[in-house]
């Protein structure tokens, strides 16, 4: 079975505004992404890799992180 968890970030093509409020759209999504890669990189995944439920938590937990 697999273990699913959504990480939704606002898509910045979709942005308005001025050049700069563009900009600044897709630099949010890179930082939300970045932070949630290295927030999931430095997981114990050895320690959780069998529990399923922490697993999960940790990556719901992750999926809210919004630097």
């Amino acid at each position: 079975p697999v273990l699913r968890s959504h990480w939704g970030v606002a898509d910045p093509a979709h942005a308005g505004g001025t050049a700069e409020e563009i900009d600044a759209a897709f630099t949010r999504a890179y930082r939300i992404l970045r932070a949630r890669i290295e927030a999931f990189l430095a997981l114990p995944l050895q320690q959780i890799q069998h529990d399923r439920v922490r697993l999960k938590a940790e990556l719901d937990r992750i999926g809210m992180l919004q630097r």
